[in-house]
C-alpha cells in the first residue's frame, strides 16, 4: 500500500461495494492500475476475506471501477469506467475505451467523487465476460418513518457482512 502522505494536490475518492466504502487519497496523475492496487491493498489490510460473498482478487487488474451515470441521482445506476486496453501489433486498441486518459484527472474525476468497484469473476476471460450493468452498491437512504439513515437493504435482510469496528482500530 502506498505510504505517500497526501498533499493538497491529492483528491479523495470514495470507492463503494455493497455496504462498504473505502476512502482513498490519490494523486490525480496516478494510473488507474496504481489506484486499483492501493484500493485492493487497503481492503486486504483490514483483514476482510470477502465482500458480500465475493472473494478478493489477487491481481489489481481484476478490480473493475464504475462511475455514476448521473452524479445527482444515484438511483440511475453506474457505468463501467473502462480503462484503455493494450494495443495489438496493428496499432488498434483491443477494446473500446470510455476514458481517453488512464488517470483520475484524465477521466474527469473530482475530489470527493464516488466510484463503485467490483471484482472480475475468476472464470471470466476478458471484459466481455463481466456483466457491466450489475453493480452491488447499497447507497444510504433517509427513512422518514424512523428518522434514521439506513443502508437501503430490504426489510428482514441479514447483516452477515458486518465488520466489527475494532478490526479497523490499530494500537
Amino acid at each position: 500500500m502506498s505510504t505517500e502522505t497526501p498533499t493538497p494536490q491529492h483528491i479523495s475518492l470514495r470507492f463503494k461495494k455493497h455496504k462498504i466504502t473505502v476512502l482513498l487519497f490519490v494523486s490525480p496523475h496516478d494510473t488507474f492500475t496504481t489506484v486499483k492496487s492501493n484500493l485492493l491493498d487497503a481492503i486486504i489490510s483490514t483483514g476482510v476475506p470477502h465482500i458480500n460473498g465475493d472473494s478478493l482478487p489477487a491481481n489489481p487488474e481484476d478490480v473493475i471501477l464504475g462511475v455514476l451515470i448521473d452524479n445527482n441521482d444515484p438511483s440511475q445506476g453506474w457505468v463501467d469506467l473502462e480503462i484503455p486496453g493494450p494495443e495489438d501489433d496493428g496499432g488498434k486498441k483491443t477494446k473500446k475505451a470510455n476514458v481517453l486518459n488512464a488517470t483520475p484527472s484524465g477521466a474527469g474525476l473530482k475530489d470527493g467523487m464516488v466510484l463503485a468497484f467490483k471484482f472480475r469473476p475468476k472464470d471470466a476471460v476478458d471484459s466481455t465476460d463481466v456483466d457491466n450493468n450489475e453493480w452491488d452498491v447499497v447507497m444510504p437512504a433517509y427513512d422518514d418513518e424512523d428518522n434514521q439513515v439506513r443502508g437501503g437493504g430490504e426489510e428482514g435482510e441479514e447483516e452477515d457482512d458486518e465488520v466489527p469496528a475494532s478490526r479497523f482500530l490499530k494500537g
